[in-house]
């Protein structure tokens, strides 16, 4: 009897390489690479007068992939569909299904959350049916945004500018960045003042205490102006100290859960500076797998996920591993999952460590800086969240200063970690790194009615501030409280919202763009639904809904649509056609043409001449440091200017100009990128020439070895993440025991047709 032969489909190539280990020559593994079918790219693919009907197609980059799926499966018994465990997964493996025409008969979908031999094993074995509920929810959300994307864009490119585009989430996103922003630029500041006491209790125990209430601890005392301060002042300088009262308590912090998508995201953000997508990038690497002692090995779980749970077997590997490295008094008591407004990622794990054996620092050296640095963030923050809490004796005093037109009450406190608990291995990042005013220091022993004697009386002066504005972190927190969007959305609506230029990122804080702003006021005169927060939050929870075969795809969507329809013609007729910063400099000295800063498609730009013109406008880009609110007409002119040549340098001419990914010189056809926020016009001759230098040092210490062979120039490079070898534009790793200085031709040909096999 022949032996039965298994086809399993994954989205990622990278996952092939995990998986196949796990499993026997009787399986073959084969990638999709993501998406197969989808509607098309042209027309609206929406058959709205017949209930919403998709028109998917098979996408054209995808005809061979589709072709191989299709030719594998008809060779083996049975096809097992892994693609990722989520509704976009689901919806995947659908498309698979039907795309490469597969036997239904033959098809098992089966899913994991991480990719361990148990884990791959255990889905084999609990094989279902593709949930058509998970597929109607994404194919919802996937017409809901098309109909928007198709209808809305359209009305916002022609009344406001050109390529613009709308969004369920994104534009929620913008409104809200715009909406802090106008919080900050209506905020009164308002004058107040602190004042503290520095004491002593004896000749060597000095501390300090700050006033709060004058007469009785319950007539809180507020100083909004210089005079009263320096009244109070006197008032303390000359009053008598004791203390009042000493309370003294046990207080425990209880470590926070596991890492979800949204924490991950803020977490990295606070302490690693990464932005959202970058995140994902790195972490859809770990889970997929990397190369460790030489084979593929998945090393977290599912990253995209709402749930803090974790698994039973997890949480007794996590007690042993804390109990042996730290001590049984470091295990925390384990507490419930924390809880969400809306229904959990498909009752995912929290993303979490596949194998405790692998720590990040015996696994370091054969990770690159950027996986080893997030790997150790879930590591840490996964064993973290099962530890003990850490334990701090607390220490308030309240000091009486006896005055002759009051009494004045004055508190200090302070605090000694007596049990670090979690906070040995963890401790979560703040979203503002602001000085905090009550910060707790250490106190002197103190007791009720001890004499006290006063050193000196400080006032400052300070200012209410404007509430903060958003960062990655903070917004992606603050749709998440919201309930506004879902793990596999977060990090791709930022990154569309700053790419066509809705806000921008000035030292790591979101502003919105003066093109977010008209852009979110336009939306919320004429398109009420698609701006309002709890009608947006109330969408996702009928998606999930959807998702738990309680709700009808296509009524949601037509629910959606139909009032949609109704704006949309409202918006064509009354929306008046607007103009983005869009400033007359004056006119152009040789053609007389007028000269224009504004916003254009990709950012502001100057324009001669108008569209209407007979002869074309030209354009120019501005630099990062000019603002086309305050540019003048010389400044916009001398734009035009380039190329600029400085001069000579080794005899050839040095040229400065603005190219696609900014501004650069070129000298003997080598280009050196010129920072951005550079002022172009005042660059001299001898710093261009500095930065060429710079660039050659750079390279030098780049380029290892420069061999040439008959199939074309080989190169042994120092790259971000170490050296590599590189050929016919693909790269390949030189294995960590070789020392790259050492490599011959010979050997380098050796390990580029092993990675080629």
């Amino acid at each position: 009897m022949a032996k039965k032969k298994y086809l399993v489909i994954v989205e990622s190539p990278a996952k092939c390489k995990t998986i196949s280990k796990f499993l026997g020559p009787s399986y073959e593994l084969t990638a999709s690479y993501g998406h197969v079918r989808d509607l098309p790219s042209r027309t609206l693919g929406v058959d709205i007068e017949n209930n919403f009907l998709p028109k998917y197609q098979n996408l054209k980059d995808k005809s061979k992939v589709i072709k191989t799926i299709s030719d594998a499966a008809k060779k083996c018994d049975i096809v097992y569909i892994a693609t990722d465990p989520d509704r976009e997964g689901e919806a995947i493996a659908w498309h698979i299904l039907h795309a490469a025409k597969l036997d239904s008969s033959k098809a098992r979908r089966i899913v994991f959350n991480e990719i361990t031999e148990k884990a791959i094993k255990a889905a084999i074995d609990e094989y279902r049916d593709i949930d058509i509920n998970l597929v109607d929810a994404q194919q919802a959300r996937r017409v809901l945004d098309r109909l928007i994307g198709y209808t809305l864009s359209p009305v916002l490119s022609r009344k406001i500018q050109k390529g613009l585009s709308a969004g369920r989430v994104q534009s929620v996103a913008v409104k809200i960045v715009v909406e802090r922003e106008k919080e900050i630029l209506a905020f009164k500041s308002v004058e107040y003042w602190t004042i503290e006491s520095d004491l002593a209790a004896t000749e060597s125990n000095n501390f300090t205490s700050r006033l709060v209430a004058q007469n009785s601890l319950k007539e809180k005392l507020e100083v909004n102006n210089e005079a009263d301060a320096m009244a109070i002042k006197e008032q303390l300088e000359n009053a008598s100290y004791s203390v009042d009262d000493v309370i003294k308590s046990r207080i425990k912090r209880n470590p926070v859960p596991a890492f979800i998508t949204s924490t991950l995201q803020q977490e990295s953000s606070r302490k690693l500076g990464w932005t959202a997508k970058r995140t994902m990038i790195v972490a859809q690497q770990l889970y997929e797998g990397q190369s460790i002692n030489g084979e593929s090995t998945g090393l977290i779980t599912y990253m995209r996920t709402d749930s803090t749970r974790i698994s039973d077997e997890a949480k007794a590997n996590a007690i042993s591993y804390i109990s042996t490295k730290y001590g049984k008094n470091y295990l925390g008591v384990l507490n419930k999952e924390k809880k969400t407004n809306q229904k959990v990622q498909d009752a995912h794990e929290a993303i979490r460590p596949t194998d405790l054996t692998l720590d990040p620092e015996s696994i370091q050296s054969q990770l690159s800086n950027e996986h080893y640095k997030l790997y150790k963030l879930i590591w840490n923050r996964f064993l973290a969240s099962l530890m003990a809490p850490a334990e701090y004796d607390r220490t308030q005093v309240v000091i009486k200063a006896k005055a002759k037109k009051a009494d004045y009450f004055l508190r200090a406190s302070g605090s000694i970690l007596v049990f670090d608990g979690f906070t040995r291995l963890y401790t979560e990042g703040l979203d503002d790194k602001k000085e905090d005013e009550n910060k707790e220091a250490l106190l002197p022993s103190l007791e009720k009615d001890q004499k006290l004697k006063l050193n000196q009386v400080l006032t400052e002066q300070k200012f209410t501030q404007p509430p903060p504005r958003y960062s990655e972190a903070t917004l992606v927190k603050e749709l998440e409280q919201l309930g506004i969007g879902r793990p596999s959305t977060y990090a791709p609506t930022l990154s569309t919202i700053e790419d066509r230029g809705y806000i921008e990122k000035i030292d790591k804080k979101l502003h919105p763009t003066e093109l977010g702003t008209v852009v979110t006021e336009q939306l919320e005169q004429y398109f009420t639904s698609i701006l309002d927060i709890a009608f947006t939050a109330d969408m996702e929870k009928q998606l999930d809904d959807i998702q738990e075969g309680s709700h009808n795809w296509p009524e949601l969507v037509k629910s959606y649509y139909d009032p949609l329809s109704e704006m949309i013609k409202s918006a064509n007729t009354n929306m008046q056609k607007l103009s983005i910063s869009e400033r007359v400099l004056g006119v152009h000295p040789t053609t007389g043409k007028e000269v224009i800063a504004k916003i254009g498609r990709f950012g502001p730009m100057i324009q001669i001449g108008k569209s209407d013109d007979e002869d074309k406008p030209i354009f120019a880009g501005v630099d990062a440091s000019q603002d086309i609110k305050t540019i003048s007409l010389d400044e916009a002119l001398a734009l035009f200017k380039f190329p600029l040549t400085l001069g000579q340098f080794e005899d050839s001419d040095v040229l400065i100009n603005r190219g696609k990914f900014g501004p650069y010189i070129k000298h003997n056809n080598v280009y050196t990128s010129i920072p951005k926020d550079t002022n172009l016009h005042s660059i001299s001759l001898n710093e261009a020439i500095d930065m060429i230098q710079e660039k050659r040092l750079k390279d030098a210490q780049k380029n290892i070895h420069h061999f040439e062979s008959k199939d074309g120039d080989i190169l042994v490079l120092n790259g971000r993440f170490g050296p590599y070898i590189s050929f016919k534009k693909k790269n390949f790793k030189i294995p960590k025991e070789t020392d790259p200085r050492q490599l011959t031709l010979e050997q380098c040909l050796v390990i580029i047709k092993k990675k080629k096999k």
